[in-house]
C-alpha cells in the first residue's frame, strides 16, 4: 500500500517538502517498490529511503525524525493517505499561532456498522489540551497531527514499545506543554485492511503486546509522578487500567510486571487520595495464584457491568 502513501504526499500542494521512507526490515516485495520510487525526481521534493532490522514504528520514526530536516514533521505509515492540502492548511495554522506546538485535523474512517466514511476519534472536536485529555483513550491517528520540529525534539524520541507507542509519545508532549490547535477540515484518511499491521492488534492480545502496553503506561505514569499530576478527576480511570494490566500480566504468567504494575496502583491510590487500595487482591493472588484470582475479579466485574445494565 506503500505506493498510495507516497503518492498522497508528492499530491500536496504545499512545496518544499522532503519524503523519508524507513524500511523496518521489511520481508515482502517492499524493496523493489520503494526502488520505483527512487527514480521521482523534482526540484522542491527530496526523496531519502533508509533501512533497519524490524524494530517496530517507534524505532522507525526515530530513524527518519534524525535524517529530517524541515521544521515541520508529518508520521505517516504505510497505509494511510494524506489529501491534498493537508500541509498548507496545517502549516498555515501553525505560523498563524506561534504557541501551539501541534495541529491536528479532521481524520477519515470507515464506519465498522455502516460502511460510510466518518471522523475518526475526537478529531472532529475542539481538543483544548492532549494532557490529560488523552489520558483514557487518544484522540487522534498517528497521521492527524503536523508537529513543529522544535516540539519533537523537546518531547524526546519514541518508546520502541510495538504497541501504543503513539498513545505514550503524545501525552509526554502534553505533559510537557504541547497546545495542540485544530483545523476543521478531513485532511486525511486511516484505511482498514485485513493485512498485518505494524502492532499486529489485528492478531489478539499475546505476552509481548501485553507487556508493551504495561510499560507504556507504566512510562506515562513515570512522568506524571515527576511533574505531581495527581488530580482526582483523572487518575482514578488510570488507575484503574493500570490495575487491569496489572492482572492481565499475572494472567499471561508475567509476575515481575504484574506485581510493577500493582505497585503502580498504589502509588497513583496514595498520592491522588483515591480511598482505594490492592491489599485484598494481593492477599488473594498468594492465597490461590494469579490465574484463579484474576478470574474472580474478572467474573465480579462482569456481573457488576450486566446489574448496571439492568439498572439502566
Amino acid at each position: 500500500m506503500i505506493r498510495e502513501a507516497v503518492a498522497s504526499v508528492i499530491s500536496q500542494s504545499y512545496r518544499p517538502i522532503e519524503i523519508i521512507i524507513v524500511d523496518d526490515g521489511s520481508t515482502d516485495d517492499t524493496p523493489s517498490v520503494l526502488q520505483e520510487l527512487r527514480q521521482i525526481s523534482e526540484k522542491h521534493l527530496s526523496f531519502v529511503v533508509a533501512e533497519q532490522s524490524n524494530a517496530g514504528p517507534g524505532v522507525a520514526r526515530n530513524h527518519g525524525l534524525a535524517l529530517a530536516r524541515g521544521v515541520y514533521i508529518q508520521y505517516l505509515d504505510s497505509d494511510d493517505l494524506l489529501h491534498p492540502e493537508k500541509f498548507s492548511m496545517q502549516v498555515a495554522a501553525l505560523e498563524a499561532d506561534p504557541s501551539a506546538g501541534v495541529c491536528y485535523c479532521i481524520t477519515l474512517r470507515t464506519d465498522s456498522t455502516t460502511g460510510a466514511m466518518v471522523p475518526w476519534a475526537r478529531t472532529a472536536e475542539a481538543i483544548e489540551n492532549i494532557f490529560p485529555s488523552f489520558l483514557p483513550k487518544r484522540g487522534w491517528a498517528t497521521l492527524t497531527p503536523l508537529w513543529r520540529r522544535s516540539v519533537c525534539d523537546a518531547i524526546g524520541p519514541w518508546k520502541p514499545y510495538r504497541i501504543m507507542e503513539d498513545w505514550e509519545h503524545d501525552l509526554r508532549a502534553g505533559i510537557n506543554g504541547v497546545r495542540p490547535i485544530g483545523v476543521p477540515a478531513a485532511l486525511c484518511t486511516v484505511r482498514d485492511h485485513g493485512q498485518a499491521r505494524a502492532s499486529g492488534m489485528n492478531e489478539g492480545l499475546t505476552a509481548n503486546r501485553l507487556l508493551d502496553m504495561f510499560r507504556a503506561h507504566e512510562s506515562v505514569w513515570s512522568l506524571m509522578k515527576e511533574r505531581q499530576l495527581f488530580d482526582k478527576t483523572y487518575l482514578y480511570s488510570f488507575s484503574r487500567t493500570m490495575f487491569w494490566l496489572a492482572r492481565m500480566c499475572g494472567r499471561h504468567k508475567q509476575p515481575e510486571m504484574a506485581s510493577r504494575g500493582l505497585a503502580c496502583v498504589e502509588e497513583m491510590n496514595n498520592l491522588g487520595d483515591l480511598q482505594s487500595s490492592t491489599r485484598n487482591f494481593r492477599m488473594a493472588t498468594r492465597m490461590f495464584g494469579w490465574k484463579i484470582t484474576v478470574a474472580a475479579v474478572e467474573g465480579l466485574s462482569a456481573i457488576r457491568r450486566r446489574l448496571s445494565r439492568r439498572g439502566q
